[in-house]
């Protein structure tokens, strides 16, 4: 398989150069082995903008980000129909600007295959995804809520916020039912190490313990677990740990057994 050098740079914005701050927002890329040059930019969305950099109208950004899409489509086009080589619109680009919209310095990447590359190159440099860890704690929360709402009951088990304004906790299973209030709440604990575990059942022991000392404490807790797959020593202690210290709360179960849920629903 052929491979492929890709020249790239990132286009950083500075609205206030006076600070230094620069957030992502885009990338150009040059591919001088096949003649493209492409480029994408973030023109919409600007949410994360606005919070970065305090006081700013969305409008300065989504100006100067026009202008500079239309100078990059104008290179992209030149490149495209043979009057200009990639290699030659990627460097007439890539220079020290001072303007609110500038480039890193050029960056190489190896690669297999040319398609979508400035698409992965946005969303690790723009749009983060290294970052964005599973969510395994609401993935589980949301498998157990679709077959517990999809019992026939009468008090029906839904998303609800318990505590007084002072502490509140949101829960994603929660029935009142006879002025009682029951909850199923499920919780992962397959963390990658022993500490993950003991710090992720310390944390809902105390907002557990914390609802308890407002009076808010539900009548029936069921805590289907995921518990840590990892079962040597280590994880064994941890997950021991966790487990003495939930039970003051409710009954802990494994997140498997379907059974025991659906029978404390209907119960």
């Amino acid at each position: 398989m052929n491979k492929y050098a890709c020249r790239y740079a990132i286009v950083q914005f500075m609205p206030y150069p006076e600070t230094g701050e620069f957030a992502n927002v885009g990338v150009i890329l040059a591919v001088p082995q096949k003649n493209i040059f492409t480029f994408r930019l973030e023109t919409a969305k600007t949410a994360r903008l606005t919070h970065f950099f305090n006081h700013l109208d969305r409008k300065i950004y989504l100006s100067a980000v026009k202008g500079l899409v239309e100078e990059l489509k104008y290179y992209q086009t030149a490149v495209r129909n043979n009057q200009l080589k990639a290699d030659t619109a990627f460097d007439n680009l890539v220079r020290p600007l001072e303007t609110i919209l500038r480039f890193s310095k050029e960056r190489l990447k190896l690669v297999n295959g040319i398609e979508k590359v400035e698409d992965d190159l946005f969303e690790r440099f723009v749009m983060h995804d290294f970052a964005k860890a599973p969510n395994y704690e609401g993935q589980l929360q949301q498998k157990i809520a679709q077959m517990v709402r999809a019992i026939d009951l009468e008090h029906k088990f839904k998303r609800k916020t318990l505590g007084p304004d002072t502490y509140k906790i949101t829960m994603p299973l929660v029935q009142e039912k006879d002025e009682n209030t029951r909850i199923i709440q499920p919780l992962y604990f397959n963390q990658d190490t022993p500490q993950a575990v003991i710090e992720h059942g310390n944390k809902w022991a105390g907002k557990l313990d914390t609802l308890r000392d407002f009076g808010a404490l539900p009548d029936e807790i069921l805590i289907p677990a995921k518990q840590p797959v990892k079962r040597n020593k280590e994880f064994t202690l941890a997950w021991d740990l966790v487990r003495k210290k939930l039970d003051h709360f409710g009954e802990i179960i494994k997140a498997a057994d379907t059974g025991s849920i659906r029978g404390f629903a209907k119960n």
